[in-house]
């Protein structure tokens, strides 16, 4: 149900129900969560591709899966705790950068999943919905009401969310909601260039992350504290340190030649 393979460094993950429109079972979540956890073991990999196969990326809960069931609430409710929100967690924190790349319709669970990545990026030919108010009767989930807000606003965040209307890769991109809006050939590829780029300083990007995060709750002062000491941490690293001499050898080299 989750294909997953590895090139230069980059683990794609491919979400395997086409016939489903890769809708999610609890199965497929712990699969997931579980990959992503795993990935911090291997010092190869250097950042992550989510993905999923044929026209969708993913079409949210499999309600086949609560098909026959006597108590759903009681069903929902554990399934959310032992599967889906670890698999949120998984993704929002996981040890190397994420991209997510939208193939097709995002709806539902699918689309907490997509926005909870590092970098979202969409083909054209796709559409983002939060189906679960005005369909299902139930609230948004997989992390959609802690993403949502940060990245378009409270206005539009219920808008989205109360009405259910789809909202297309262009739109998406314009309203902030995902970073690029691609032609649906390009996909891949560029998602695999973005997380080869991310992949290149990955403990940097994972910290700029929880800075990011960090500040939506924080106040200036402690969100100045947790810059100095991110940045204390980075200039440990031997690639921050010689990334700078060769930036200020540059810039010496510069102005000598202006003198």
């Amino acid at each position: 149900m989750v294909h997953q393979a590895i090139q230069d460094g980059i683990v794609t993950l491919t979400l395997q129900r086409p016939h489903r429109l890769n809708a999610l079972t609890w199965e497929t979540m712990r699969q997931m969560r579980d990959a992503i956890a795993d990935l911090g073991a291997d010092p190869e990999v250097r950042a992550l591709v989510i993905t999923g196969t044929g026209r969708a990326f993913c079409a949210g809960l499999d309600l086949i899966d609560l098909a026959g069931t006597e108590d759903i609430r009681a069903v929902v409710e554990r399934e959310m705790a032992d599967s889906l929100n670890p698999l949120c967690q998984a993704i929002a924190e996981a040890p190397v950068p994420v991209v997510a790349a939208v193939n097709g319709p995002c709806a539902g669970g699918g689309l907490g999943l997509a926005l909870l990545a590092d970098i979202t990026i969409a083909a054209e030919s796709s559409y983002f919905l939060v189906p679960q108010v005005s369909s299902l009767g139930v609230v948004p989930d997989a992390g959609a009401t802690w993403v949502l807000p940060r990245l378009i606003g409270r206005a539009r965040a219920l808008g989205m969310s109360l009405t259910g209307d789809r909202i297309d890769a262009v739109q998406a991109e314009r309203w902030g909601l995902i970073w690029r809006c691609v032609p649906d050939g390009e996909l891949l590829t560029q998602a695999h260039d973005i997380a080869i780029a991310l992949g290149r300083r990955p403990d940097t990007v994972v910290a700029t992350r929880a800075l990011l995060d960090g500040a939506m709750s924080a106040g200036l002062p402690d969100q100045l504290a947790a810059e100095t000491q991110a940045q204390s941490i980075a200039l440990r690293t031997t690639d921050a340190l010689a990334s700078i001499t060769r930036f200020t050898a540059k810039s010496q080299r510069d102005r000598d030649s202006e003198a």
